[in-house]
């Protein structure tokens, strides 16, 4: 006892000097060692058990209270090591929290807390889970687990043993003379009967519950994620997180996060409740096999958490692997005109294909690591049930034991190692399915759940009305991707109402890049937007884009019906006005020559309509909430003139309630305009109407003028 003593405690004062003399790489060192101290500790434990029953063929010393006492502050110690040990890998100097290290000190803290990172847990709550109703259903499923575990599966080796016993009393007194026997073998059948039927009632209604409970939970973790994805603004989408990954961690990681889950808990629980009455039994049965038993399974127990944490660390890879090949498919099927317009489908197909050999390389890791796990576990019971089935047989011999018990004993064994067996090879399920610690892949679920954008829209303004007086003060904006160019530049405008401003300048001049500061989204370096006087910051994100539409070059339809389209976002659109809409957006005629008219399907982003068609049903969208600002951004640019002519009699029509900027190449559309602004390298040029800005030359003049000549 001396000197596994005095070996921790030079071992702990080792470690406390290292760490005091070297805060910064100590504790990496203490935290790479601690399952070495893990084995050490076990080792002792597991020798101090043998000692144990090794003193209890000596009836005498075992009774001494001096011996338990040792006994029990081995196991004392043995536990204050490894504490001890553990707080001090997980001492952090001031220097590694304040220096460029403090990512290292994070994952330290993260691992001493045994989780994920205190900050994130706190958010990763997300939007409000309702959980009341589910707490119903997992008492009544854990009522019937208990039930199913505990009295059938944990009480029927007890009656097979009064069964064995009854059998071997009537062979040594003879049947007939064995009434009793007879009774007590009838009893003994009937009340197992009555318990195996008891167990797989409860068994199903545990499994149904269980399973309606998961659907539920299916349906939550399916909808957080997508609602994360959609708060972010189109300037953060793309910029931050590629679609690809996107559509990975809102289906693949979703999708395997509840199924594996759902699949591996309800054995998970019912085999940890099983095991926990098994070993109730054992020990009732005999301490000393039970100590034997329970050598082995410290050793199990160890070589599941170093299989774990390796298989934590693979089941990330995995998943940003298959996210990196979902997102190369998803490039290829979106872009795949441009794909076959250059002949380059073997080339993109063999990209595809490296990506998914790389997840290969991966899952042939991860069996290599479950088989090797199956192994070391499986090696491991197999030296404890032969050492039962060793010292069992002593037990008996020497009259400490009766044949029954022993038999109903190896029974609990065989039935204990199926529980742990069965916890094991759902370990590495719960550990894929829900992460388990810091670096799963459950965790990017969990972001998407508690996904923040980095442009708040915290706004309250929503007024009953504006006028749509908009001002532009000295703006300044760059991208976040391309900090360092600046897109605009001190930029001042003004669009008044009922007035058509157009932006016109070169490719790359800021055009876009006002329309999108219009919308607020994305945020600004310097300047203010300011809408009837207030910056737009102010005003509610849903109700400024209730009263500012925008119609882009290249408009996004849904796979619905054209009516629904056009509808898009408004919940109490009549059919009528559905109707007049599109009489404005002159998409009225083409519609009705559809086969099923304004219920025609649209296709997959509008698949089904030519880029003209999906222009007029884009401007009816926009032109059906009569916005008091509306913005059309090369909007018109693949209509014909005659398409082009009526909308703008429309628009042009109704600019009593309209403030309207237009961004066009077209001289057609942009010599109409009231005002129209020149922007040259981010920076506004000229201004002025068509007449005087052709009388003052310039960049605009030099514009018209190249396109007069393209059309001679």
């Amino acid at each position: 006892l001396g000197g596994p003593s005095l070996y921790r405690s030079c071992v702990l004062l080792g470690a406390a000097i290292g760490v005091a003399t070297n805060t910064a790489y100590g504790p990496r060192r203490l935290r790479a060692s601690r399952t070495f101290i893990a084995v050490i500790c076990l080792l002792m434990g597991i020798y101090m058990m043998v000692k144990l029953l090794l003193y209890s063929e000596v009836r005498r010393t075992i009774r001494d209270p001096w011996f338990w006492g040792l006994f029990a502050w081995t196991y004392v110690a043995l536990a204050a090591t490894f504490g001890l040990w553990q707080g001090l890998a997980c001492v952090t100097s001031s220097r590694e929290a304040l220096g460029p290290g403090s990512e290292s000190r994070a994952e330290a803290e993260e691992s001493c807390d045994g989780g994920a990172p205190r900050d994130k847990r706190e958010g990763a709550a997300g939007p409000p889970i309702p959980n009341a109703p589910d707490a119903f259903f997992l008492g009544i499923a854990s009522f019937f687990l208990l039930v199913a575990a505990l009295g059938g599966d944990g009480a029927v080796p007890g009656l097979m043993r009064l069964e064995i016993w009854v059998l071997c009393r009537s062979c040594a007194v003879g049947l007939k003379h064995c009434v009793l026997c007879l009774s007590l073998f009838s009893t003994a059948v009937l009340v197992m009967s009555l318990l195996a039927i008891g167990s797989s009632f409860a068994a199903g209604i545990r499994g149904g519950v269980f399973t309606l409970i998961f659907a539920r939970l299916n349906i939550r973790l399916h909808r957080f994620p997508s609602a994360g994805c959609v708060r972010p603004s189109p300037g953060e989408q793309g910029a931050v997180t590629r679609n690809g990954d996107v559509i990975s961690r809102l289906t693949s990681d979703t999708t395997i996060v509840s199924d594996l889950v759902s699949q591996n808990i309800n054995i998970f629980l019912r085999n940890v409740v099983k095991a926990t009455g098994v070993i109730f039994f054992m020990f009732s049965l005999s301490w000393k096999l039970s100590l034997v038993t329970f050598m082995g399974f410290p050793i199990i127990m160890l070589v599941s958490d170093v299989y774990g944490k390796y298989y934590k660390k693979l089941s990330k890879d995995v998943q940003n692997a298959l996210a990196k090949a979902n997102n190369t498919a998803e490039e290829t099927i979106s872009a795949m005109k441009t794909v076959r317009s250059f002949a380059n489908e073997e080339t993109e197909a063999n990209v595809y294909w490296q990506k998914l050999q790389q997840v290969y390389k991966l899952n042939k890791r991860e069996a290599m690591a479950y088989t090797y796990y199956v192994w070391s576990s499986g090696l491991t019971l197999l030296v404890v049930q032969v050492s039962i089935l060793y010292y069992g047989g002593h037990l008996v011999i020497s009259e400490q034991m009766t044949s029954g018990n022993l038999i109903s004993f190896i029974i609990y064994e065989f039935v204990l190692g199926d529980c742990m067996e069965s916890v094991g090879s759902v370990y590495s399920g719960l550990m894929q399915g829900v992460g388990a610690a810091e670096k799963g892949f459950a965790e990017k679920v969990f972001e998407f759940i508690d996904r923040k954008p980095t442009m708040v829209n915290d706004g309250s303004l929503a007024p009953d009305h504006v006028d749509g007086k908009v001002e532009f003060r000295n703006v300044t904006f760059s991208y976040r991707t391309r900090s360092a160019t600046q897109v605009l530049q001190d930029v001042s405008f003004t669009l008044h109402p009922g007035k058509v401003t157009a932006l016109v300048g070169p490719s790359g001049s800021g055009k876009s890049s006002c329309v999108n500061i219009l919308e607020n989204f994305y945020p600004l370096q310097d300047g203010q937007v300011l809408l009837d006087g207030r910056p737009i910051t102010m005003y509610d994100h849903k109700y400024l884009h209730s009263v500012i539409s925008l119609v882009s070059q290249e408009p996004v339809l849904f796979a619905r019906s054209i009516a629904d389209n056009i509808s898009y976002g408004l919940t109490s659109a009549s059919f009528e006005s559905v109707v007049q809409a599109a009489q404005k957006a002159n998409a009225h005629a083409f519609i009705t020559e559809l086969q099923d008219g304004y219920h025609t399907e649209a296709g997959e982003k509008g698949a089904q309509l030519s880029g003209g068609q999906k222009q007029r049903v884009a401007i009816a969208r926009a032109l059906i909430r009569a916005p008091p600002i509306l913005i059309l951004d090369e909007a018109t640019s693949a209509l014909d003139a005659e398409s082009e002519h009526a909308i703008q009699q429309a628009i042009y029509g109704d600019l009593q309630n309209h403030t309207v900027l237009v961004i066009a190449h077209r001289l057609s559309t942009v010599e109409k305009a009231h005002n129209i602004i020149v922007l040259d390298k981010g920076r506004v040029v000229q201004q002025g109407s068509h007449k005087e800005l052709m009388e003052e030359g310039g960049l605009y003049s030099k514009l018209v003028q190249r396109q007069i000549l393209v059309l001679e």
